[in-house]
């Protein structure tokens, strides 16, 4: 793979490859673009699959060359480089399954209106991916591709599968923690929400973020839960840094932790009756604090490329004594107690990051009313439209 973000790729970049650079597990060069016969778009798959199944890498169509070293860069014709890369992407979207959760493709300028196309593929997180043409399944190593064996399958269905349980076992720990009050931010012993949003592929890779450097010239940090944005405060801890409201300006407290595996916990303090302490919600401002959360930190995870898919975890802690607040007849009905001390909501799987928030959230938040003897979060219509402002 190229050291250098694909978008920053310059012609300057590819001719400093001749000669000097051979393909390995991680790179691969072709002369020519992919036609439209079978043959050709089942290589082309299978190459593409092949770096998304084993460590990701680069695949550079206009290169020629010898004995797998670069000797020349005649690119190739294109009247319409956006064109041919939207070919592509939907080759790979429909060809290919599971879909790779992250594939880039970038043309790069040659001159004389040809072009290099540069595509590059993450490790998959939801590996292995099968080519549907023909029903095998790829891997790479420094001799090229090649069929996986039995063998080889079963690694990487129990390493895709290692990562999901290693980022529930995270989640689950964390909830533990918020729990007993091992919170970066003193919290209140009352009820809690907690909203975990999490990078797969950083559990994947076993990656870590320099937080320290994103604080400094990063403009992107998760706020906290439901916390006001002018009066946040922030500081670096051992985990990664945390930001969280100022109690002086807040009833209640919040905090967002950015953790160094880019995982990001949102947590907040619900509300208490006057009557007897209890912790209560209410519908509306739930529900619209969490998909403004979500979306926000969805985005902040964007902008420091974490990659693809996230899981979404919803949960409440300490809440054996929490109401659901509504007025469906125009005054106040408290639903409960909901009668367990954690609800730990399954987790939403995002694979891209246009997704409509309220609308992948919404099972969640079924599944939450659910627990208070409702039928469904009365925040979405009878045909499942969001009536909120999010």
């Amino acid at each position: 793979m190229i050291s250098k973000p694909i978008h920053q790729l310059k012609r300057s970049d590819l001719h400093a490859l001749i000669g000097n650079v051979r393909e390995s597990k991680t790179l691969e060069f072709k002369r020519e673009m992919p036609a439209g016969t079978s043959d050709e778009k089942i290589k082309f798959l299978a190459a593409v699959s092949a770096l998304a199944n084993t460590s990701g890498g680069d695949l550079l169509i206009g290169i020629e060359t010898a004995q797998g070293i670069p000797i020349a860069i005649p690119g190739i014709a294109l009247t319409n480089p956006d064109g041919e890369k939207l070919r592509l992407e939907q080759i790979l979207a429909s060809q290919l399954d599971p879909r790779l959760p992250r594939v880039d493709l970038e043309a790069i300028d040659c001159g004389g209106g040809r072009h290099v196309l540069a595509i590059r593929v993450a490790r998959s997180s939801i590996a292995p991916h099968r080519v549907t043409a023909n029903d095998k399944f790829y891997g790479r190593n420094s001799g090229g591709n090649y069929p996986l064996d039995v063998s080889e399958l079963r690694s990487a269905f129990v390493f895709s599968e290692s990562a999901a349980e290693r980022i529930r076992a995270f989640r689950n720990d964390r909830l533990v923690k918020i729990g007993a009050g091992e919170t970066p931010v003193p919290l209140d012993a009352g009820g809690k929400v907690a909203l975990h949003v999490i990078p797969v592929p950083s559990f994947v890779d076993n990656r870590l973020m320099d937080i320290a450097a994103a604080a400094i010239g990063g403009t992107h940090m998760p706020l906290p839960l439901g916390g006001i944005s002018g009066a946040n405060r922030s500081s670096v801890n051992l985990g990664g840094l945390v930001t969280y409201t100022d109690k002086i300006v807040q009833m209640r407290q919040s905090y967002a932790q950015f953790f160094r595996s880019g995982a990001i916990e949102g947590v907040g303090e619900l509300s208490r009756r006057k009557e007897d302490d209890c912790p209560y919600f209410v519908g509306p401002e739930f529900t619209q604090k969490i998909a403004f959360a979500v979306r926000q930190y969805i985005d902040v995870l964007r902008s420091y490329d974490a990659g693809l898919p996230i899981y979404v975890f919803l949960s409440l802690c300490n809440v054996a004594q929490c109401f659901y607040r509504n007025a469906p007849e125009g005054f106040w009905v408290d639903n409960g107690p909901l009668g367990r001390d954690f609800v730990a909501l399954p987790e939403v799987y995002v694979d891209g990051f246009e997704v409509h928030v309220p609308t992948i959230m919404r099972p969640a938040f079924n599944m939450l009313w659910n627990a208070f003897g409702l039928l469904q979060c009365d925040m979405y219509s009878q045909q499942g439209q969001w009536k909120g402002t999010n």
